[in-house]
Formats: C-alpha cells, structure tokens, sequence
C-alpha cells in the first residue's frame, strides 16, 4: 500500500482550466465523492466565492455541472454537488486499485490531491496524469499493512496453526475437523497441536479480558 501527493502551485494552476475556476471562486473544496460514473465524478463541494461570484457561474463550465445547492453555512461557504468531469477526474476513473482521498482543494494556493493504493495502479495514474497536467511535486510515502493488536500477542507458529485450524473448520460447531487430523496435517503429535492452540488461546482469551 502507499500513499502519494500530487501538488500543483499557483502558477500551474493559472495556467490551466482550473483558472476559471479562481476568477470567481476563492476556494473550491471537494469534501466526498457520491458517485462515480464513466463521464465522470459526482462530488460533494463547499465553496468560497469572490467577486460577487456565485453557483450560477458554473453554468459557463465544461466540466462542472451543478446539480444541487444545499446552502449557505455561517463561515459564508456554499455547499453544493456537482458533477466533475475534468479530465484529471476522468483519469483516475479506471484505475480500480487507487482511491483519491478527499478532502482535496483548488485555491490560490494551488491543488493538492492525495491517493491510497497500490503502486502500480498509482504509477499508472500518474504516468496519465502527467499528460494532462504535469504535477509540480510528487511526495511519495509508503504505507504498512495494519498490524493486529491481538496477533502480535502470538508466534509465528501459533498463527499458521491457528489459521489453519480456522481454514479446516475446526471452530466450526460441530468441528470441521479433529485435533488428530490437524495434528496429522501438520505433521506435530496431538499432544503438541493441543498445546500451541491452548496456549494461542489463552493469550487472546487474555487480551480480550484486559481490553474489555
């Protein structure tokens, strides 16, 4: 797993079609995703605008579309939901082993998006990205599976026995299968299965006592 920000600065984004964007809006955030479809992204979106702007200056866009406005808040944003059809949104749309992570934002500041997933999808999208709209920085951090408290309680034997024991039904009621055959699988004596499992158990037993 990795995670991976894609910064553009102000300059970048000025030069681009997200300067439209910022002749009427101060910030435009993208807080979630509803929907995702093939010609696009249906977003959740606040909104600061300036200049007197307003939803209606969307209707000139070719790739918003304001499907609802929800309202004004006190802080003077506007929340609305759009749909997004930007070809950087676009981009990310076939690339199932990656999540774009809001919330992500276009502003004076530039536009920063944030992706989760695995790296040969993220590569892909970036490689893409790159022809529509060249990332002035790529920080790139990668990312460990998370650990189980409970299970960094065992060993490495008592996990491979205890997951096989689950495979082969052997909490199942009634047993999938009996300590003798484990055991047989497994190639141990009985009397060895049963001490790994009882004392793999009792250290889970423990923990979800304490926890409690």
């Amino acid at each position: 797993m990795q995670e991976v920000r894609l910064h553009w600065n102000r300059e970048s984004i000025a030069k681009s079609d997200f300067a439209k964007l910022l002749e009427f809006c101060k910030l435009f955030e993208v807080v979630a995703h509803l929907d995702v479809q093939p010609e696009g992204v249906r977003q959740l979106a606040r909104v600061e605008y300036q200049n007197g702007g307003s939803a209606s200056d969307f209707d000139n866009f070719d790739f918003i579309t304001v499907e609802q406005t929800i309202g004004s808040e006190k802080d003077g944003m506007e929340t609305i939901v759009v749909m997004n059809s930007h070809p950087i949104v676009t981009t990310a749309i076939p690339f199932v082993d990656i999540a774009v992570i809001p919330p992500y934002s276009v502003s004076d500041d530039g536009m920063v998006l944030t992706l989760r997933g695995v790296p040969k999808g993220i590569s892909g999208f970036l490689a893409a990205t790159r022809l529509v709209l060249p990332p002035d920085k790529v920080s790139v951090i990668s990312q460990e599976e998370p650990k189980h408290e409970a299970l960094e309680l065992l060993g490495e034997r008592q996990l491979e026995i205890l997951n096989l024991a689950v495979h082969h039904g052997y909490y199942q009621d009634p047993r999938g299968i009996s300590v003798s055959a484990l055991a047989e699988k497994l190639g141990i004596a009985r009397s060895t299965l049963g001490e790994h499992l009882q004392s793999a158990e009792a250290a889970l037993v423990k923990w979800v006592i304490e926890e409690d």
